[in-house]
């Protein structure tokens, strides 16, 4: 019977999950990771990537899906595509050069230069490290439309589908690619063969090398909807939800050039503001290429990050979240954390769920955010097994809602490093999971205690 192993992996502040699925004993399972960054010491990252390799003996990892691009949970991409790994298919949420230089913005100057590189062209980036295709996924806003389990056919465990994962069950956005075009500064090679951006002032930086040196394969690009499941493998779907609150404002703002701060401007729109015009008075222009380019310049991103403080905390709500589980919907699932850590001592728990799993990201969860998932992800989301508590456990990103709207023996697990400067998981969200439903078994991942998940349809 279909079965997956999965794990959140002891990299402290940060996010790296992985997993095999089987669809029968033997097989060759499907390799899935969601994020891989941490903003602790990067030993714990290192050495966690280090262990990845070694279990997965340098094979395929078929599925990569990147939530966001803050550097807690894709600076350690660097190390996991190393040594010849390959992530046959990506999925990310498509941020605009304007989005990615806020992203710049809030990362640390200890930062790796390969971080950069993925902020100024994710595609170039992903393409320099072997990837077959590149998925970007956008949010759609009609959920009363939104498909459900009647569009994936039952596990029939006859099938040998290669086509893993099926991209031609997801709906295809019609206005994605115009995005990319229209919003991405325009490219040309330049003297010496080194690209140049269209439009940019004299004075501009010029890029700094990329390090990889692997010849760079031309990537197919798709772009999706989060309207429809899809089958990640014959007996295992997956479904993604995806809310942009970023790019409307932002988009707004960049469009009309209107900077000043106006009494009907909501709190959001009036930090985006202030930061665009700082950036504004530090370049000259709010022109995309520029952006790009500052992105790859350290005393560029000095300034940026000089900008950064009116928007602090206020950029994660462009969270890619993923539910996938076994088509055939009755599993037995078991948790269990490893050695003693700072918020739990070894344990386990055992039940019966759909075997589903909520990957959030850093997505901010308010009440009427938890209501659409219900929405799209319907019965899954109700009896799923576990929950990825979104952004570490902060209060900002918590509402205990999700518990309200899942089963009472939901396991919910947070990636949080000891002793975080951001004191996460916040007290009232450990109150919240302590005193909802009777209490419920709820597990800390950190730099030494890996959270290790097994499902198993019945």
């Amino acid at each position: 019977m279909p079965f997956a192993n999965t794990r959140f992996h002891s990299v402290g502040q940060g996010c790296f999950y992985s997993g095999e699925i089987f669809c029968a004993p033997n097989s060759d399972p499907l390799r899935l990771v969601y994020d891989c960054g941490s903003e602790t010491a990067g030993d714990a990252l290192e050495r966690e990537v280090d262990l990845y390799h070694q279990v997965i003996h340098q094979s395929r990892l078929d599925v990569l899906i990147l939530s966001h691009l803050d550097a807690d949970h894709v600076n350690g991409l660097t190390l996991l595509l190393d040594n010849g790994l390959t992530a046959r298919n990506v999925f990310l949420p498509y941020l605009n050069p304007t989005q990615r230089a806020v992203a710049a913005a809030a990362a640390g100057a200890e930062a790796d230069p390969d971080y950069f590189e993925l902020l100024a062209d994710p595609v170039e980036f992903l393409e320099g490290r072997g990837t077959e295709n590149i998925i970007f996924i956008r949010g759609n806003e009609d959920e009363q439309n939104s498909e459900t389990q009647q569009d994936i056919p039952p596990f029939d465990p006859t099938r040998n589908d290669r086509d893993s994962p099926n991209l031609h069950d997801l709906e295809d956005d019609l206005q994605g690619k115009e995005h990319l075009h229209r919003e991405e500064p325009t490219k040309r090679v330049g003297k010496g063969g080194q690209p140049t951006q269209a439009k940019l002032p004299l004075d501009a930086p010029g890029p700094e090398p990329t390090r990889d040196l692997r010849p760079a394969t031309k990537a197919q690009l798709h772009f999706k909807t989060d309207r429809k499941p899809f089958r990640l493998r014959d007996c295992w779907i997956g479904k993604f939800f995806h809310r942009d609150d970023m790019r409307l404002p932002l988009n707004s703002i960049t469009g009309s050039l209107d900077l000043s701060v106006r009494p009907g401007d909501s709190n959001s729109v009036q930090r985006y503001k202030r930061f665009l015009h700082e950036v504004n008075d530090a370049f000259g222009t709010l022109d995309p290429g520029r952006l790009v380019m500052a992105i790859l310049n350290e005393s560029d991103r000095k300034k940026l990050r000089n900008c950064y403080h009116h928007i602090r905390g206020n950029h994660n709500d462009v969270s890619l979240a993923l539910w996938h589980g076994p088509i055939q919907m009755h599993a037995r699932v078991r948790a269990r954390s490893g050695p003693q850590g700072r918020f739990l001592r070894r344990t386990s728990a055992f039940g019966v769920s759909n075997g589903g799993t909520l990957l959030t990201g850093d997505l901010t969860c308010t009440d009427q955010v938890v209501d659409k998932m219900q929405r799209h992800f319907g019965g899954w989301l109700r009896e799923s097994a576990f929950l990825y508590v979104p952004h570490h456990g902060s209060l900002h990103s918590w509402s205990s809602r999700l518990l309200a709207v899942t089963t009472p023996a939901i396991m919910p697990i947070i990636s949080a490093g000891i002793n975080n400067g951001y004191r996460h998981p916040h007290p009232q969200v450990i109150d919240s999971l302590e005193n909802t439903n009777g209490g419920v078994r709820w597990f800390v991942s950190n730099e030494h205690s890996p959270v290790a998940m097994h499902v198993e349809s019945i």
